[in-house]
């Protein structure tokens, strides 16, 4: 990919089995994110999930989508 930044983060298998695998969003992304919503990152993390989009193209597409009161999505 052009243009785009590029960090490596140490993957962590969690669960039982380790059938779900962990992985660090990093805090600039979260910072930008919280920001354009005008929120401080502590209260987008509580707000917010993050939503990994793939199978239709190669790797893994992380948008974020707004929690409602029950903690599930808006959408």
């Amino acid at each position: 990919m052009e243009n785009t930044y590029q960090k490596r983060y140490k993957m962590n298998a969690v669960g039982h089995d380790g059938l779900t695998t962990t992985v660090a969003i990093p805090p600039e992304v979260i910072d930008r994110k919280a920001r354009e919503v005008g929120l401080s990152p502590e209260e987008f993390i509580k707000q917010y999930h993050a939503i990994a989009q793939y199978n239709g193209f190669e790797g893994v597409l992380y948008t974020f989508e707004k929690k409602d009161s029950n903690g599930k999505s808006t959408t």
